[in-house]
């Protein structure tokens, strides 16, 4: 571990979003107190981990299992995960980002180095890339994609006519390509 690293266990709970209840029986509107950005200087963990936003990491997000974002985040450094990587709402990380697994973004995500998926990538949103994509399973695009350039070891899909990528440097699919009329359900 890095000097400037600090290990965050999940037994405190400020890294996490309350969850506002739903509105009682007498339909009284849903009360939800402001949060704050939390500020973390990096994030590891030897198992799966969810995170709630907003959230700035001024290191990085490394885990052993699968990361889940929720909300917005901002990491500064790389983000590692051995399993899956689950995007839902906003994500800019400004360095690397590498899974063993499948990634999906529900949202928007942009990074500003190389993105380096060993599994399926699925995107329901915005993913703009800075660097070079690898991706060694499936890609899926229900909106809209952009990097410096692609490869792609596997089919690549565009779901309807409004979804669509586009490379700086162009782009290596070994697989098919595809377009999906009707929407997708994934």
């Amino acid at each position: 571990m890095y000097d400037y690293e600090q290990v965050m266990t999940f037994d405190d709970l400020s890294a996490y979003q309350p969850v506002a209840s739903s509105s009682t029986a007498d339909q009284q509107p849903i009360q939800q107190a402001a949060v704050a950005v939390k500020k973390k200087k990096s994030v590891k963990s030897e198992s799966s981990i969810e995170l709630r936003g907003p959230m700035e990491v001024d290191g990085s997000v490394k885990s052993m299992g699968a990361v889940t974002f929720s909300g917005d985040f901002h990491v500064k450094d790389r983000i590692e995960a051995y399993g899956n990587i689950d995007i839902n709402g906003n994500l800019t990380c400004s360095n690397k980002l590498k899974s063993m697994g499948n990634v999906r973004i529900n949202g928007s995500a942009q990074c500003v180095d190389k993105v380096k998926i060993f599994g399926k990538l699925k995107i329901n949103g915005t993913f703009i890339v800075n660097a070079p994509v690898e991706v060694w399973g499936a890609l899926t695009i229900n909106g809209y994609m952009k990097c410096q350039s692609l490869t792609a070891y596997a089919s690549l899909t565009t779901v309807g006519d409004q979804s669509w990528y586009e490379t700086e440097e162009g782009e290596t699919i070994h697989g098919a390509k595809l377009i999906q009329r009707n929407t997708y359900e994934g």
